[in-house]
C-alpha cells in the first residue's frame, strides 16, 4: 500500500529529512495465539527471512542514522541490516512498543518485566563490528525496569517526545534516518505527525518489516509510503499484531 500526502503537523525547524519507519520482523508473539504471549520474544524463522529481504532492500539506501528499539525482536531485525551496512546503530530507549515490556495478555496484564539490560545489549552487539550507541537511560536494571504496563495516554505522550527528538536531532541536516520499531507505536507516531490528514488506525494491519516513508521539510511531515511490503514475496507478508 502506498499513499502520497502533502500536509502534516507543523513544526518550526528548517531542513529536510527522509524518515523510514519500519516494523520489526515477525516475532514469536506474532506467530502464536495471544494467550502464549511472552514479554520479549525473538523473531521467528519466517521473521529472519523477512529481515533478510528487508536488509537487501536497505542496501539501496544511503543511511545516515539507524535507530532501533531495545526490544529483542527489533534488535534482531536490525542485525540483518547491519550485516550489509557499515553505520553504527543507535538504541533509543523511548521507541519501544506501546505498553512497554509487560507480562501476559489482555487489559489486565499490567506486570512489567525488566527488558534487556545494558550488558545484554552489549553482548548482542559484540557479534557486529559496528558501534552500538545505547541511550544512557538503559541500565543494568533493564530498559523497562519492571515498571507497570504503559497506558495508551502515556504512549501518546512518549510519541510526542520521540517526534521532538527526531526533529531536534535531524530536522535541519537533510539526512536519511531508518528506525526499526513496532506496529502500535508506529501508529502513535504517524497519527501525530499526520494530524488532520490521515487516521492511521483505520488503515488495517501494519505488516512485519512494512516500511512507511516520511519527509520532514522543516515545517511539516509529508507521507510518501505507508506500510509498503514490496520488498517481500507474498508468502512472507504477515501482519498479526498480537
Amino acid at each position: 500500500m502506498r499513499m502520497l500526502l502533502s500536509e502534516g503537523k507543523k513544526y518550526l525547524n528548517s531542513g529536510t529529512m527522509q524518515l523510514y519507519l519500519i516494523r520489526h520482523a515477525e516475532s514469536e508473539n506474532n506467530a502464536k495465539p495471544p494467550y502464549e504471549r511472552i514479554e520479549d520474544p525473538a523473531i521467528t524463522a519466517r521473521g529472519r527471512l523477512q529481515a533478510e529481504y528487508l536488509a537487501s532492500w536497505a542496501e539501496s539506501l544511503e543511511i545516515d542514522f539507524l535507530i532501533t528499539s531495545p526490544f529483542r525482536r527489533s534488535l534482531e531485525t536490525t542485525s540483518f541490516i547491519l550485516n550489509r551496512s557499515p553505520q553504527p546503530v543507535h538504541v533509543w530507549h523511548n521507541v519501544f512498543e506501546r505498553g512497554g515490556c509487560f507480562r501476559g495478555h489482555g487489559p489486565d496484564a499490567t506486570e512489567g518485566g525488566p527488558g534487556m539490560t545494558r550488558a545484554e545489549i552489549l553482548r548482542f552487539a559484540a557479534s557486529f563490528p559496528q558501534e552500538f550507541v545505547i541511550d544512557e537511560t538503559i541500565t543494568e536494571e533493564g530498559w523497562w525496569g519492571s515498571q507497570l504496563r504503559e497506558s495508551d495516554q502515556e504512549a501518546g505522550a512518549r510519541a510526542s517526545v520521540v517526534i521532538d527528538r527526531l526533529i531536534k536531532t535531524f530536522g535541519s541536516r537533510g539526512e536519511t534516518i531508518v528506525a526499526v520499531i513496532h506496529a502500535d507505536f508506529k501508529r502513535c507516531l504517524l497519527n501525530q505527525m499526520l494530524t488532520g490528514v490521515a487516521d492511521i488506525d483505520r488503515l488495517g494491519s501494519l505488516v512485519n518489516t512494512g516500511i512507511s516513508k516520511l519527509n520532514y521539510d522543516g515545517e511539516s511531515w509529508h507521507l510518501q509510503w505507508l506500510n509498503s511490503a514490496s520488498h517481500l514475496p507474498a508468502r512472507l507478508v504477515t501482519g498479526n499484531e498480537a
